[in-house]
């Protein structure tokens, strides 16, 4: 018997149809992938089984979990469901964490409520989740709060809370995305434990094929709130019966076309190319923490003495795992975090010197996406407001200009001009992300530093905007930094690669030449652990064939 089976689920949101007689099933001990494009309706059919739908939602159909039909249970007993026999890993960590309460209290929380524990033993317990999903307790995570983590390792914390009270089944949408590869593979191990051990069902929300070729047993592909194809997990993705599923294969390994050839550093010092941006041994510490009246802890050296040249046109890419620094120097490079030491030149400015108003000129050519979309985002303001942001300090331009730039860059990266009315919470996570690729997009900058840009997209559209990223670069010579733990879309986009551990470069060079032969044994790591769908479909078909045999 299913541990969960879905029956003809229908969602209307204000009216609206959300999901259209969705059916699925779950054994326990299963792994169900649940795969669509952004706002498929992948999400909300989570939140329907949570039973966390939005005002004015209609819901219809069945949900039974254990052989209770949850459409008809209240509040109070879904209070009791829900972080015990049903856990859930949200797509967005910023978002799913309190930034009042520290990462120990929050996972011993649902610890002390479910099961009676006491403080100490909830917070012990908390400690052994945390070391189970890579962060040790020697870096005091108990004691820190959400805005003290990098966003994989907020991801993890989030993972952990979920799977703290080792619940009947989790539904982890999209659990990997902010996480680099080996911590990615590490997080899918547990999952796949908890599955085997506990035996528990987890329903996979994701976008990425690797990872769902690797971990699910069954597949369900949504589009458009309708279930598109279903079966055995490598049946689907090998046969690709339906045409949608053929189009997310492909979209999945796809590689932008250029224009141009790509740009080295190599080639574009000899031919005397002067850099766009130039860092010199640069240092980024965070202040060290106060244990008491007279004493502090010593600062924690985030970026430790690191130089690299970007060139115009550039594509560089900087990866490594979670906490080591990535985002940390995309901030100090925008002054939104202050460097300790070395010097920074952008198009001949200095950025490390005192002239204020020199530097706030040059920063205006300067954009960031954000890790996290919808952290990064004023919910208060509707969408014209936040993408304008860019251009406020503008005042050449008129409001019709600045309206129709911000529908040029609302429409450059697949959204309609009609949205600029809407706020951001009426956007899926997809969606977000999108929106914070048009807000650095709508300045016309000459460097965009992309902090994870694609991390939250499906393949078809992380496809989409990885051809609007390369075009751009080759027609408007926009140069990137682009900061991903993802590294197919690394290999698909970048020029050169800097491979960043423990605040230092390990490894740095052509991408051809880092992927084909690396020199390192941590590059060597991560390339391994990297996801890919073909290598996991022949995995697990050989071992089919080998149990027939």
């Amino acid at each position: 018997m299913s541990l969960l089976q879905i029956k003809e689920l229908g969602l209307e949101i204000s009216g609206r149809p959300i999901l259209k007689k969705v059916s699925l099933q779950i054994e326990k001990g299963k792994v169900l992938g649940l795969v669509g494009e952004s706002g498929s309706g992948k999400s909300m059919t989570a939140l329907s089984v949570m039973k966390l739908l939005p005002e004015g939602s209609d819901l219809s159909g069945q949900i039974s979990f254990d052989g209770t039909d949850l459409t008809n249970l209240d509040e109070t007993s879904m209070c009791h469901l829900r972080g015990d026999d049903i856990g859930m890993v949200f797509q967005e960590p910023m978002t799913a964490l309190n930034p009042l309460k520290t990462i120990g209290e929050q996972i011993a929380e649902g610890i002390r409520l479910h099961r009676g524990a006491t403080t100490s033993e909830a917070m012990h317990l908390a400690a052994d989740i945390l070391e189970q999903v890579g962060l040790p307790s020697d870096q005091h995570m108990l004691s820190r709060y959400p805005h003290e983590l990098s966003g994989g390792q907020r991801q993890r914390v989030v993972i952990a809370i979920a799977c703290a009270l080792k619940p009947k089944l989790l539904i982890a949408d999209e659990p990997t995305t902010a996480l680099d590869v080996t911590i990615q593979a590490q997080i899918l191990d547990l999952l796949r434990t908890l599955v085997t051990e506990n035996d528990m069902a987890l329903l996979l929300i994701s976008h990425d094929l690797g990872v769902v070729a690797d971990m699910a047993d069954t597949l369900t592909i949504l589009r458009d709130g309708k279930v598109m194809e279903s079966g055995d997990a490598v049946d689907v993705l090998t046969n690709r019966r339906h045409p949608y599923t053929e189009q997310l294969a492909e979209a999945s390994s796809h590689v932008p076309e250029r224009s141009a050839p790509p740009v080295l550093a190599s080639e574009a010092q000899m031919a005397g190319i002067a850099p766009l941006l130039s860092v010199d041994k640069i240092v980024c510490d965070y202040p060290g923490k106060r244990l008491g009246i007279f004493r502090k802890s010593s600062p924690f050296r985030a970026v430790d003495s690191v130089s690299f040249d970007i060139f115009p046109g550039q594509t560089m890419a900087l990866v490594g795992e979670s906490g080591c620094g990535k985002s940390t120097l995309g901030r100090c490079l925008l002054g939104l975090h202050r460097q300790s030491a070395g010097e920074l030149h952008f198009d001949g400015v200095s950025l490390s010197d005192d002239n204020n108003e020199q530097q706030t000129d040059a920063r205006k050519h300067m954009q960031i996406v954000f890790q996290d979309p919808y952290g990064s985002f004023n919910p208060r303001h509707r969408v014209a407001r936040l993408v304008a942001e860019p251009l406020f300090r503008s005042p050449h331009l008129s409001a019709v200009e600045k309206d129709e730039r911000i529908c040029q860059a609302l429409e450059s990266v697949g959204l309609d001009r009609s949205d600029r009315f809407k706020y951001i919470h009426e956007f899926s996570g997809g969606q977000r992300q999108r929106l914070a690729i048009a807000r650095a997009l709508v300045s016309r900058p000459k460097l965009i530093i992309a902090d994870e840009p694609v991390s939250a997209l499906d393949v078809s559209l992380r496809a989409q905007i990885l051809d609007l990223l390369s075009e751009l670069r080759d027609k408007l010579q926009i140069a990137y930094l682009f900061i991903s733990h993802d590294l197919t879309v690394v290999q698909a986009i970048c020029d050169e690669v800097l491979v960043m551990r423990s605040g230092k470069f390990v490894e740095h060079g052509p991408v051809e030449k880092i992927f084909l032969d690396p020199q390192e044994d941590y590059t060597r790591e991560l390339l391994a652990a990297a996801p890919n769908l073909e290598k996991y479909l022949h995995e697990r078909t050989a071992q089919t064939s080998d149990k027939r045999d």
